[in-house]
């Protein structure tokens, strides 16, 4: 049976952009199934806070962040599109879980990946779900159901104290032989992805 990698992600995670990447390419490269995981980062309950602007110290040189640094390793660049501010995710994460009933998740998780950071489409909202399932969702009606009902509440985990309580405290975070690998580097991901599946075939 091929390897399944449980990946715990939020759409609007600009890590989990390059993770949503580094996982096609570790199904293409080793044939391991995925298991998607929402994580959602800014769930209803938790306050949104904005930061009082910082203006830069004057003739200071620009800093790479740690951020900068992975999009660079990487070779991944994030998408130049303007995407919506301050959106939270848990109707798409409920759009996934229905998607899972149908066995089409990989695919729907594509759509509201490059839907939101190559479009910058609103993905959480019911309209731009409906829009976006058609043609992945056999049923759409059910799923939209789905999310409207909450059908799947107990399956997404929101930050912080019960995505700490599961051992996520980042997103994404990869499992992989019963290691955690979060905002790690693909280089990194893939050899935990042979060391694991070599262990299994010897």
């Amino acid at each position: 049976m091929p390897l399944t990698i449980p990946i715990a992600h939020d759409f609007i995670c600009p890590w989990c952009w390059i993770g949503f990447l580094q996982a096609k390419r570790l199904k293409a490269e080793f044939g391991v199934e995925l298991e998607w995981l929402g994580y959602e980062l800014f769930p209803e309950e938790l306050e949104w806070l904005d930061y009082a602007y910082t203006p830069p110290i004057p003739n200071k040189p620009a800093v790479p962040s740690r951020f900068d640094f992975f999009v660079a390793a990487e070779g991944i660049p994030i998408p130049p599109s303007t995407r919506p501010h301050k959106m939270r995710t848990f109707n798409a994460h409920e759009a996934i879980e229905y998607a899972k009933t149908e066995g089409v998740q990989d695919a729907l998780i594509e759509a509201l990946y490059r839907a939101y950071w190559e479009e910058g489409k609103e993905i959480n909202k019911p309209e731009a779900l409906e829009e976006l399932a058609k043609g992945i969702i056999s049923d759409v009606p059910a799923m939209m159901y789905a999310v409207g009902s909450k059908q799947f509440k107990d399956k997404i985990v929101g930050f912080d104290d019960d995505a700490y309580a599961s051992g996520v405290f980042n997103v994404p975070t990869f499992f992989i032989g019963g290691e955690r690998y979060a905002e790690q580097l693909y280089s990194t991901i893939s050899d935990a992805v042979k060391a694991v599946q070599t262990a299994g075939v010897s």
